[in-house]
């Protein structure tokens, strides 16, 4: 049992407004072209600006699940997931921080660090999830972690690109630079299917990650960048239809939720 229950949640409220706020000002400062990190420091796996509406919602689930842990799910919130969050929504501004300040590998190394925390998270929840739970505990708790994780993930790939490569020119991309792309992309795809075919058909964030392979290929000209981006995403799309068609079809045994 979790010491300080109160101020776990409290906590939580507190570190979701100061992330929110920082998102908010990185996106829509005075200064755009310096201080987004959403416009700026482009790579080749960089994805099309409609791919952070995902950002957005999961903002909103996040925001959802501040209210709700005043209400509910008091066990898997306070004992499970615990201080976690708190740390997590501070290493996440401070990436934005970095970033915004080209300190491209510290960026880095944060977003690594984040990137682990947000994991311990979703393996705690997704354990909890086996034993059942209710409908809102699935939505404001389960599904902004479930969608956070791809999106850290994502978020983690373009970092190292941006942190280890050299930036996207006019020049266009060097076979070195699209194989280097091309691997990119596989982890990408990978990561989605595994998604459906380890965590039990998680559904949430494979979609994510669907969605960030379907902006890269519109984002990215480069013919080699831009086909592999979308065989890889329909490819994706193929395994993220798999549960729902066998949860169609009433197979209670080889179907799995919709969210992780």
């Amino acid at each position: 049992m979790a010491r300080f229950p109160l101020a776990i949640k409290i906590s939580n409220l507190v570190v979701y407004i100061f992330l929110f706020s920082a998102t908010l000002y990185s996106a829509f400062g005075p200064d755009q072209s310096k201080d987004s990190p959403y416009h700026d420091k482009p790579t080749y796996i960089s994805p099309a600006p409609f791919v952070l509406g995902v950002w957005g919602l999961i903002h909103f689930l996040l925001g959802g699940f501040v209210i709700y842990q005043f209400f509910g799910a008091h066990d898997v919130i306070v004992d499970g997931i615990n201080w976690n969050f708190v740390g997590i929504s501070l290493l996440n501004s401070l990436w934005l921080a970095l970033w915004q300040t080209d300190h491209r590998i510290l960026a880095w190394i944060t977003i690594i660090i984040t990137a682990i925390q947000v994991s311990y998270v979703y393996h705690v929840l997704k354990r909890h999830r086996e034993e059942g739970c209710s409908i809102n505990e699935l939505i404001w708790v389960h599904a902004p972690f479930s969608l956070y994780h791809a999106w850290i993930f994502v978020i983690a790939v373009i970092s190292t690109f941006a942190a280890f490569t050299h930036a996207k020119s006019d020049e266009g991309p060097t076979i070195l630079m699209k194989i280097l792309v091309v691997i990119g992309l596989l982890v990408l795809e990978g990561t989605a299917v595994g998604y459906i075919e380890k965590f039990k058909g998680d559904i949430a964030g494979a979609i994510v990650i669907d969605w960030a392979l379907y902006g890269i290929a519109v984002e990215q000209t480069d013919p080699v960048i831009h086909w592999s981006a979308i065989v890889l995403a329909v490819i994706t799309s193929l395994h993220i239809l798999k549960p729902i068609v066998q949860k169609f079809r009433g197979s209670s045994e080889e179907s799995a939720p919709l969210l992780g």
